[in-house]
């Protein structure tokens, strides 16, 4: 996916249905995320800022107990990630990094166009708005 804030977070994520096996519309996600940003400054060089999340969270998916037609699945999530955030420019004889972890939240809606393929609109608190593609195996 990708995001439409922050000049553009690039995503990935998959989520594992545990429908059959709860009998409840849930699943887990595992989610990564990076964005990264470059400040050139003439006569001083190249500064580079980057951020990563790595992450987990249960998602409900609300297209059956609304009854709603089997092609619109609005979904909401909560769960944990994992921040990594890195800067290095010329003044750094090595890249500065820094660790934090926190509440991960999510909520969207995917349109399936076909059984194996949908179109995602998403909000999350790492990248903001996103869009995106989701493929089904």
């Amino acid at each position: 996916n990708y995001g439409l804030d922050l000049n553009g977070v690039i995503g990935i994520q998959g989520d594992f249905d545990l429908s059959p096996m709860i009998h409840a519309p849930v699943a887990i996600e595992g989610v990564y995320k990076n964005y990264s940003q470059s400040y050139s400054w003439p006569g001083i060089g190249t500064y580079k800022w980057s951020y990563t999340g790595l992450g987990v969270a249960g998602v409900f998916d609300f297209s059956q107990p609304l009854h709603l037609d089997s092609r619109i699945h609005p979904y909401a999530g909560i769960g944990l990630m994992h921040l990594s955030a890195t800067y290095s420019g010329p003044n750094f004889a090595f890249a500065t990094a820094a660790d934090t972890g926190g509440i991960y939240l999510t909520g969207g809606v995917r349109y399936k166009i076909t059984p194996q393929f949908a179109v995602v609109g998403n909000w999350n608190n790492f990248g903001g708005l996103t869009i995106g593609a989701a493929l089904y195996f």
